[in-house]
């Protein structure tokens, strides 16, 4: 214990501001939600049939994902049974196969209509809230975020990255457990509070990445497709939010925001993916060719 919370305090002295905001929202989000799940009722489970077209949604969208995830694993495959295998690539690899694999766990288990689902009472319809894709996206989210950042902090070790980036991984996970509380739990205000708890938290998250990029993009190579790579996520996650407060209003049928959803955990994954072994393959080549060149001058 005494480790762990020296190690704690290691890390906060190395936090910026805006990480250590990151931090102080994740213990208010975590006390809130406790406070929600103890002292509030939650609302009544969706018993209604009108969710069969989502249902059927996330039935595709499953099978859909195992596509990258067979490849992801097959090239772990490949590379794990080379003599030399590059450590670095099937770090990625791991992180990829784990981040398809929880998103097809919880697209399976809404596929199955396990029974799992709430009704969004904050929302001004009869609408369902899937506690799974929630449960998911505690877990998908951060990984998605040391995806996006892995490349930017190629300099240095994954450890380092994992503690630079853990107060954004916690906020992130407790803004979806918040976010979830907030919708289902029948007290109205104390449902709005979680609800812009969450938001505030999401915001101070963004801070911290702008923060993290303005830091790093300087000292990383290939800054340009690596800025464009963390635009990229906070335009989806930008829309993500909205998508679910116009849910939240009345603006937008459950529908359409299921399928938006999955539409985007498809595309920005596979993005996120792509992107992080085509900045590794550009830096060996980068590399490869730099030994080259010096072993060329030796012999000349």
């Amino acid at each position: 214990m005494n480790r762990l919370i020296a190690l704690y305090k290691h890390c906060w002295s190395s936090w910026p501001g805006s990480a250590k905001w990151c931090m102080r929202l994740t213990f208010a989000l975590v006390m809130s939600s406790l406070a929600g799940h103890l002292c509030f009722v939650a609302g009544p489970m969706f018993e209604a049939t009108t969710n069969q077209a989502e249902i059927e949604l996330f039935g595709i969208t499953r099978f859909i994902l195992v596509i990258p995830l067979a490849l992801f694993v097959l090239y772990h495959f490949f590379e794990s049974a080379k003599p030399s295998p590059n450590y670095t690539a099937l770090t990625m690899a791991r992180i990829s196969i784990f981040e398809f694999a929880i998103t097809i766990i919880y697209y399976t288990v809404m596929a199955t209509n396990a029974g799992l689902v709430a009704q969004n009472v904050r929302s001004y319809d009869l609408r369902p809230v899937y506690l799974p894709r929630w449960y998911g996206w505690t877990l998908a989210i951060p990984t998605l975020l040391c995806m996006n950042y892995r490349p930017m902090l190629d300099d240095r070790s994954f450890m380092h990255v994992v503690k630079r980036t853990f107060p954004q991984q916690a906020a992130s996970a407790g803004y979806c457990w918040a976010a979830y509380m907030g919708c289902v739990i029948t007290d109205a205000w104390y449902g709005w509070y979680l609800n812009t708890l969450a938001i505030v938290a999401y915001l101070a998250v963004v801070v911290d990445t702008v923060v993290l990029t303005a830091e790093r993009i300087v000292y990383t190579s290939q800054p340009i497709l690596k800025g464009y790579s963390v635009i990229i996520k906070e335009c989806v996650f930008v829309i993500y939010a909205c998508v679910w407060l116009m849910g939240n209003w009345g603006y937008a049928s459950s529908y359409a925001c299921q399928r938006f959803y999955a539409v985007s955990d498809v595309s920005l994954k596979s993005t996120m993916a792509f992107l992080m072994f085509f900045f590794w393959a550009n830096e060996e080549a980068d590399t490869t060719q730099k030994v080259a060149d010096v072993n060329k001058d030796k012999t000349s």
